[in-house]
């Protein structure tokens, strides 16, 4: 937990189960008291983010506004309770909607994958985990405040550009900091082994078109990184892309 640019700070949100890629990579964008957080982590999860604001001095109250990445549960678990401490509208892309808002069933995680998940667990903590993971389906539905398209941009930390990059899910987000040249990249990639890559293709709903977001963001050209999960770095960050992304072209992310 660190604030590792001006205005950008890191939270480890709660897991209680392991996960490939290891710690959620909770951002919070601050300026002038006021607090714009990207995603919410696990259930759980606002109990570390509510903390850290006490930490460095702020209420609850001091955030404006929480922007979604996508649907999956690990980035929306903590919102209901994040939104009830603090009021905070809810923005996401338009085409995950419908499943933050409880209107489509969200998806369930794949048998196979929680039978691997649970083998990798020592037998003596199996049935909590398996207990975490029941809870991990049941999230309360929270309703969205802005639907955002694509190209929409928060005046915050010298702009943030909301890019809307489909394929992890129908409506993933990437947000980009030009002026402090960094990418805030959700799901769509990860630093692993000193590596920036598209994220794992079992965990997309496109692997394709993830895999094309992920190439049109590289050209960006950023030079810090934060991924959901697995690392961030504060420089370097272009050397550090893999061969499959650094043959991105300059076209723009799609909308």
């Amino acid at each position: 937990m660190a604030e590792i640019l001006p205005g950008v700070h890191v939270v480890e949100g709660a897991q209680g189960i392991p996960r490939p890629g290891g710690a959620m990579n909770i951002c919070l964008l601050v300026e002038d008291g006021t607090v714009t957080l990207i995603d919410a982590g696990l259930p759980g999860s606002a109990t570390d983010v509510l903390a850290y604001l006490n930490g460095i001095g702020l209420a609850p109250q001091a955030i404006r506004r929480v922007i979604i990445t996508h649907h999956h549960v690990d980035h929306v678990g903590g919102l209901p309770e994040i939104v009830a401490a603090s009021g905070a509208e809810v923005w996401a892309h338009r085409d995950d909607v419908a499943v933050i808002e409880g209107a489509v069933s969200r998806p369930g995680i794949p048998p196979e994958r929680v039978e691997a998940m649970l083998a990798a667990i020592p037998a003596e903590q199996r049935a909590a985990a398996a207990a975490r993971m029941k809870q991990m389906s049941e999230v309360a539905p929270v309703r969205v405040d802005l639907r955002l398209a694509s190209g929409e941009e928060l005046n915050v930390l010298g702009g943030v550009q909301l890019l809307h990059t489909p394929g992890h899910t129908p409506g993933h987000l990437c947000l980009y900091l030009p002026a402090l040249s960094l990418l805030i990249a959700g799901d769509l990639m990860r630093l692993e082994d000193g590596v920036i890559r598209e994220s794992p293709p079992g965990f997309a709903a496109d692997v394709d078109q993830a895999l094309a977001s992920a190439k049109a963001v590289a050209a960006l050209g950023f030079d810090r990184f934060v991924g959901y999960h697995g690392g961030y770095v504060v420089s370097g960050a272009r050397e550090l892309l893999s061969a499959s992304l650094t043959e991105a072209t300059t076209e723009n992310v799609k909308a």
